[in-house]
């Protein structure tokens, strides 16, 4: 596993990858790597800074996402929630297919090894509120004030 870390505006990035893919990013990290960068990496650090400058909505740097069925279809459907937008923890349960699970959705975004690519900090309570975020509700905000 190549590991590598980089300085953004809120904090060092960190980014695994494997084969060419970027399996796990931690945000606000506070452990420094400097494992030499792969294709997928160098491409991952450079599209993370557009995005955290308003330069850019998408990402198109490699991915792998593992996990349960369940856990890849919640991904995979938070994945799809549009760039500005918000979702509810029910709402992401019902286009994850499982439309009675949002506890257990909560627990998935709550562990999602891809935050920004797969948007967690795009999901709230059904109530309006933030909700909470592994990385604090403060940087939650930055990320959708980003978005805004």
């Amino acid at each position: 596993m190549i590991r590598y870390s980089f300085s953004t505006e809120l904090g060092y990035v960190t980014l695994y990858s494997e084969d060419n893919k970027i399996i796990k990013i931690t945000l606000k990290s506070d452990e420094r790597y400097n494992d030499k960068a792969n294709e997928a990496i160098l491409l991952a650090e450079k599209e993370i800074k557009m995005y955290l400058s308003g330069e850019t909505q998408e990402f198109t740097f490699p991915i792998e996402v593992n996990g349960s069925q369940f856990r890849k279809k919640v991904l995979m459907a938070m994945k799809e929630i549009p760039y500005g937008h918000t979702w509810s923890y029910s709402k992401l349960a019902w286009e994850s297919g499982y439309k009675n699970a949002s506890r257990a959705v909560g627990t998935v975004c709550k562990n999602n090894p891809l935050p920004l690519i797969i948007p967690c900090h795009r999901v709230i309570k059904n109530n309006g509120e933030i909700g909470n975020f592994y990385g604090g509700t403060e940087l939650k905000r930055t990320l959708l004030e980003i978005e805004k």
